[in-house]
Parts: structure tokens; sequence; C-alpha cells
């Protein structure tokens, strides 16, 4: 005990000057001497600490700590300790100090523990302060919606955010203080992209406010990504010490951006070279783009169709039409309409368009081609004037053999049975043998005469050209059933009248082709045939019950299934712009329709179609 207090009053006067607090304790840790900046640390008098434990201004924790490093220093392990721990003042109150205890020895043998006690509440406040805000810095930092990365001026990585960790692949501890360029860019450009750095850390260069470089992800993939507002970090002398930089991978979007541009020289390809005019005209009518075989078409310059309303080649009444229809459906094909080129010469044209719309979804323009059918249309009634002229030859020769047939042939047949049976009462006396010889050869020219008139009638029936197409159809019916067992009946609804001889011809032959394919293929056992006779129109119908068949997708292509008959009705209906359909189905028999509009009816203008003959012909 004199030996420590020798110690203590040995350098009580060191104790004193000292700005830290200074404390002495026995190794069972009674204090014997502290400072009066250790009493102001810790509430007590300078004489109420000697005599009091250090347990007394410990926890339980913290002395078990100060315990055990104090028999560390008895055992050699260590002259000196430095820890942190809280020390309990007089009224309660917690402080976090600093220890830095030295064990005394004299003689050999430990005498007493000298320590010197920190106080360092206020900074370990700054520290927490330090790094709350460093992990609200780091948090901002993550939730950052771009890549951000700092660079020391050795080129090793400082910092990475998560979006820059999630982009290239690495956890931030994989790649800290490592040289950023040799993980993360490419080799082929990794010495200028050094050498770059190098620039901006000695400040030769100023930073760029956007650039985008290749990168490599930790799975070796490349992507580029845009660097934006580079900034240069410097200490409190205004050295550069580092770059921070913020970006964001972009590879997506060029790849996008690269894709649509060779989409869109792909469709200026196309649009440029295409033999038909296409257009973009805006909703309003203005045009906006147009290829080259558009100018050809209409004769204009590029610069004259930029400048054009669609008002000056449309007539009104189609422009209504067209933008009423596309702006429904969306769309237009085919779609018939008048033109007018440069010159003021009209021309047949199809339109096939769509709408395009803008951001909001309002129609903003109308993208399509247009192609010129002038000169298809021209052939097609040149083509309908021949097969018109060619059934009109075809109908003459069939009335000069039907009335050759009835006026010469059917009469001379007649006069020769007559003569058979003159024969006969002549010779009635004569052997039986003869007489039934004779009867027989005038039983065959009889016959022969019978067949020629049905023949004639069906070349064509008389009656037709003097009392009009229902007393020509209910003839053929009656013809039908003397050779067939298909019970058939006609219906007539409306007021009955004559209609051109042209248009009555072409629904007899169709109800004649009709009823022919009911008695030989339909296997039907009752036909209808309808005549209805309406304000606006005529519709001949004939239905069977018969076995019926599948239908092709389109009537032209019964051709090739062999079913040249319907093939052929419907060309007659053509023939005066009658609308004929099919409708069949397996097992439930079939219908044929064909309808004949008053416009049709009064005929076409031979005139106009005169015209157009002539004009191809010359052509």
């Amino acid at each position: 005990m004199d030996t420590a207090h020798s110690f203590v009053e040995r350098y009580r006067d060191l104790f004193e000057i000292l700005s830290d607090a200074v404390v002495v304790w026995q190794l069972n840790g009674d204090i014997v001497a502290a400072n009066d900046a250790m009493a102001a640390l810790t509430g007590y008098g300078v004489d109420e600490l000697p005599g009091m434990n250090v347990s007394d201004l410990l926890s339980p924790e913290d002395l078990n700590q100060v315990m055990g490093r104090q028999k560390e220093q008895m055992t050699g392990e260590a002259a000196s300790q430095l820890y942190e721990l809280k020390l309990i003042r007089k009224d309660g109150a917690q402080v976090v100090v600093e220890l830095a205890t030295k064990l005394v020895v004299t003689k050999g043998r430990p005498l007493v523990v000298l320590a010197v006690v920190k106080n360092i509440t206020e900074r370990k406040l700054v520290e927490k302060a330090l790094r709350a805000e460093r992990d609200k810095a780091q948090r901002y930092l993550d939730v950052a919606g771009v890549a951000i990365q700092v660079i020391d001026a050795d080129q090793k990585t400082s910092l990475m955010n998560k979006k820059c960790r999630e982009i290239f692949g690495y956890e931030e501890k994989e790649v800290k203080g490592k040289n950023w360029f040799d993980i993360f860019t490419p080799e082929r450009n990794r010495a200028l992209a050094k050498a770059v750095f190098n620039k901006l850390i000695n400040k030769s260069i100023a930073p760029g406010k956007c650039h985008e470089s290749p990168v490599v992800t930790k799975n070796g993939m490349e992507r580029i990504m845009a660097w934006y507002n580079t900034t240069l970090v410097t200490d409190d002398a205004g050295n550069v010490v580092g770059i921070l930089g913020s970006g964001e991978d972009v590879t997506e979007r060029r790849q996008m951006e690269k894709a649509l541009r060779e989409s869109e020289e792909r469709y200026r390809t196309l649009f440029e070279n295409s033999g038909d005019a296409i257009c973009i005209v805006s909703r309003d009518g203005q045009v906006m783009d147009l290829n080259h075989a558009a100018q050809e078409l209409f004769g204009y310059t590029r610069e004259e169709m930029l400048a054009l309303d669609v008002r000056q080649v449309a007539r009104t009444k189609d422009r209504v039409r067209f933008q009423k229809e596309i702006e429904e459906r969306g769309f237009v094909k085919d779609f018939d309409m008048k033109l007018q080129k440069k010159d003021g010469t009209e021309i047949d044209c199809l339109l096939t368009f769509a709408v395009r719309r803008d951001e909001n979804g309002n129609i903003s323009r109308y993208e399509g081609s247009i192609r010129d059918v002038t000169e298809h249309n021209r052939l097609q009634q040149y083509l309908r004037l021949y097969v018109t002229e060619f059934t009109k030859a075809q109908e003459e020769e069939r009335r000069r053999i039907a009335r050759e047939l009835h006026d010469e042939t059917i009469q001379d047949l007649a006069i020769l049975s007559l003569d058979i049976e003159a024969l006969i009462r002549a010779t009635k006396r004569s052997s039986g043998t003869r007489v039934s010889g004779l009867r027989q050869i005038q039983e065959k020219v009889n016959n022969i005469a019978e067949e020629l008139s049905r023949l004639s009638h069906a070349l064509r029936p008389s009656v037709l050209d003097q009392l009009g197409l229902v007393a020509a159809v209910k003839m053929l019916i009656r013809d039908l059933r003397k050779t067939s067992k298909v019970a058939t009946k006609l219906q007539i609804f409306g007021e009955e009248r004559r209609l051109p001889p042209p248009v009555e011809l072409g629904l007899f032959r169709i109800i004649q082709e009709a009823l022919r394919n009911v008695r030989k293929h339909s296997g039907a056992a009752e036909a209808v045939v309808s005549i209805d006779f309406g304000s606006e129109s005529v519709k001949v119908t004939v239905r069977d019950d018969g076995r019926g068949f599948e239908l092709p997708g389109r009537i032209g292509d019964f051709a090739g299934l062999g079913k040249l008959g319907l093939v052929g009705m419907q060309e007659r209906a053509q023939l005066f712009r009658g609308n004929f359909s099919v409708d069949s189905e397996v097992g439930k028999g079939t219908t044929i329709t064909v309808e004949v509009g008053n416009g049709a009816i009064e005929g076409p203008d031979e005139q106009s179609i005169e015209t157009v003959f002539l004009t191809t012909r010359s052509t």
C-alpha cells in the first residue's frame, strides 16, 4: 500500500497537469488516486474516488473486460491496453470513454494499474451521425435508377451503387480496390480508356456531359453504358482524388434503334422500288410522302405532290365514302375509286390503305398503295362484250337451227309419216308382216319428230320470245316432268312482268342448266323454282332436296372440280350484271340464286361498251 502511495505521490504533479482523466487502482480494483479531470468526468469529488473500486464505475460486462485485459498484462501478453467502454457517473448517466491502461511493475512485481481515460462521447455521436449520413447516402445511391461509380486517382474502384452492381453482376467487395479498367473495359479499348482517365485526373481535358462505352459484365457479356455528367472528386486542397460517374445500360435501346434503322431502310427500299404507287396522306388530305411510282402514276413531281391536296385528284363523294369506311374498319382493301392525273385524265384505281394513330390514339394519317386498274377494267369490259356478242351469236344460231328443225325437218318428217300412212292404207290387203313393218317405220319417224321438236324447244323455245320468262319456265318444267321422276314446281311472287330479252334469255338458261343438274346429279325427290318480281329487282331461286356437295372457296374453283355448269351460270349472270350465289351442304340439298337489279334490267349501255371495245382494240 505504501508503495502504491509512493508511486502516486511521485507522479502527482504530472497527473494534475494532464487534461485527460487519470486514475490509479490496485490489482483488486481499489482506486488509490484520481486527478481533477477524472473527478469531473465521473461527477465524484477528487477525495471520494480513492477508496472506491472500479466496479463502482463500470457495468459488470465492462468490468470483466477490464479485469480480463489486466490479467493479460500481468502474464505478459500485452504491455498496455486500449479499448472503449461506458463509464457510470455518480448521477447514473453513462459516458463513452476510451481507456488506455498500463500495468506498473516494481522490482519485478505488478504494483498498480495506471489508466488514462478520454471522454469520447461527442466523438461517438459525431461518428454515429456520420454513419447515419453515410448510410442515408448509400440508400439514396442504391435506390437511384442509374448506375453510380467512383474511381480513385489510381484507377481503383472505390464505390458502386446497387444499380451499378446489378448491371455488372458483381458484389462491391469483389471489385472494390481493384483496377476498374482491367475488370470492366474490353481489352481492345482498355489502353485508350486508361489514357483518357489519366488526362481527366491531370485536368488535361474537361469531363464530358455524356459518352458511351462498351463494358464487360461478370458473365463475359458486353453491354453499352451511357455515362452522364462525369464529375471530378477533389480533396480540401483541390487535388483530384477520383472521378464520379453516373450512367445507364442502353444496350437494348441501341439494339432497338439499330433494328429500327434497318427496318426503316428496308421499308424505304420497298417503298421506293415498289411497282405500285405508295402514299402517306394526312387525315385532312395533305400528301405527306410518296414513292416514285406515285409520281409516275399521277404525272406530278415530288414537290408538286407534297403540295397537293387530295381534293384535287378525287371526287368529293368518293373521298367521303373512303374516309368513312377506313375510319370505321381501320383499313380498306381494293377500294374502288376514280382519281385524276395532272393532265386531267381519270383513271380507275384500287386503294389498299390502313390508318395510323398518334401517341394519344387519334388517327393522324393514312398509309397504303394505289393500283391503276384502268387498262384491266377496259380489258374486262372488252371480254364481257366479247362473251356477250358470242352468246348472242350462239343464241341466234340456236334460234336458226330450232327454226329450221321446226319449219323444215319436222315438217318433212310429218309429211313422211303421212306418206307411210297412205302406203299402209294402200297395202292393207297385203300380208300382215309388211303392214307391221310399215307401222314400225312410222312409229320411229314419229319418235324422231317428237325428239327433234323437244330439241328445238331446248335450243330456243319460241315461247320465250313470244310470251316471256314465266311461260318458258312452265314449259321447261312440264317437259322435265315427262322425262324425270323429280317433282318440280314453280312459284311466282309479285306482279309478273316482261324483262329485256337478254335478261330473260340469261335467266332462262340459268334455270334450264340448274334443272338439268337436278335431274342428272342431285338425286333429289323434289325441286322448286321461284321467281320473285320485286319493285327493285327480280330474284330467281332453284332449290332441291338432293345430296348436295361441299362448297369450294370461290365459285371459280368449281371449274377445277369439273362443275362447269355452275361456272357457266355465274358467267351468264355477270353478262347482265346479276348477282349469282350457290348454297349447298352435303345431305341437305342445293340452292342456286340469281338476282338482277332494275339498273341491270334496263340493259347495259351499248354505246359505252362499243366505245371501250374500239378504244381497247385501237390501243
